[in-house]
């Protein structure tokens, strides 16, 4: 119930920016209009999102992380400081084909005290496999995610551990998050920003007009 109430009210104030947008078009008032909008349209993002997160189940999880290494192939999600509470499964399969970190070009300090240089990007070469579809390659990179059914996949970390031979190897952590509100709120924050514009336009006309009026004849 405490969490029910939030998400009530909410939707309750987008329905009445909503309405009070719509007023606005009918009386001619569209940047007045368009802010309206564009808030009840951020609005209906968000509850689509926490709507999405209450009815998750694992066969379509919203939020999780996977960690791979070269040549592994998973649809399966995990949660938690180590990755050890199964969420659910994605409706398609990840394959890393290759994960590499650039670095910046060694200094003389980093040369002299032996450490490695600044890490630059990293990122996670994988092939998608869809049901029904063909494989097709993507790179994930910090802050470009993939986009695939409705996932937006990010490259969340990275480290190094060993394997069962107690080889080492380097390991990549990708995050799935699945948030059917997000492009709503996107669309919400470009109406807002072109109410913003309208106004400001609005605004100066109406400067404009009133020096025009104060200059003697």
């Amino acid at each position: 119930m405490s969490r029910t109430v939030p998400l009530a009210i909410t939707a309750v104030f987008a329905c009445g920016l909503a309405v009070s947008g719509i007023r606005a078009v009918t009386r001619r008032h569209f940047d007045s209009a368009l802010l309206h909008i564009g808030c009840a349209c951020v609005l209906a993002g968000w509850l689509m999102g926490r709507i999405a997160e209450r009815t998750s189940t694992p066969e379509r999880p919203v939020i999780g992380s996977m960690a791979l290494i070269d040549g592994d192939v998973s649809d399966k999600l995990w949660e938690g400081s180590t990755l050890n509470k199964f969420i659910g499964h994605i409706p398609f399969t990840v394959k890393l084909e290759n994960f590499s970190v650039e670095y910046y070009d060694a200094n003389g300090q980093d040369r002299d005290e032996g450490r490695m240089p600044p890490v630059r990007e990293y990122r996670s070469q994988v092939t998608i496999t869809e049901p029904g579809q063909a494989s097709y390659a993507a790179t994930v990179r910090v802050n470009h995610p993939v986009y695939v059914q409705g996932y937006n996949i990010y490259q969340m970390s990275w480290g190094q551990s060993k394997d069962v031979y107690g080889r080492p190897v380097t390991y990549t952590v990708l995050q799935f998050i699945r948030d059917p509100g997000l492009p709503v709120v996107y669309a919400g924050f470009a109406v807002l920003f072109a109410g913003i514009l309208l106004f400001a336009a609005r605004m100066l006309r109406g400067t404009a007009r009133h020096e025009m009026r104060e200059v003697p004849s």
